[in-house]
C-alpha cells in the first residue's frame, strides 16, 4: 500500500511573529463565496497567539460567516492591492471576552 502524502517542512516554522516583522497585513479568502478580509498580523497574534501562518485556519477553527463554512479559507500574507485598498475591509479587534463555564457532576451520597 502506497504511503500517503505528507507536505515536507524544511528549515524552522514560519510564524505570525515573523509574518508581523515583514508584513503588516493578512488576508483570509473564502473559496466558496469568494469573500475576503484583511487583518492586522499584530491582531491575529492577539487573538490567536504565535503559530505557524500554515497552520493558523485549522488552529483558530475559522470559518466564513457568510456561507456558514461551505468552503475552505485561505491565508495569504500581503496587504490589499493598491487598486481596491480604499474599498477593502480591513478587521481590527473591537474587545476581548473571557467566558467562564462551570461544568457540574452528579455525585451519590456526601
Amino acid at each position: 500500500m502506497p504511503e500517503p502524502y505528507w507536505p515536507k517542512r524544511k528549515g524552522p516554522p514560519y510564524r505570525l511573529s515573523d509574518a508581523a516583522k515583514n508584513n503588516r497585513f493578512a488576508s483570509v479568502r473564502c473559496t466558496y463565496c469568494k469573500r475576503q478580509r484583511y487583518y492586522f498580523v499584530a491582531d491575529l497574534i492577539t487573538a490567536f497567539g504565535d503559530v505557524e501562518c500554515d497552520d493558523l485556519v485549522r488552529v483558530a477553527k475559522l470559518h466564513c460567516r457568510r456561507c456558514d463554512g461551505k468552503g475552505s479559507l485561505q491565508l495569504d500574507l500581503g496587504g490589499p492591492p493598491s487598486s481596491i485598498a480604499d474599498k477593502a475591509w480591513l478587521r481590527r479587534i473591537d474587545r476581548v471576552e473571557n467566558i467562564r463555564r462551570i461544568f457540574w457532576k452528579d455525585v451519590q451520597g456526601v
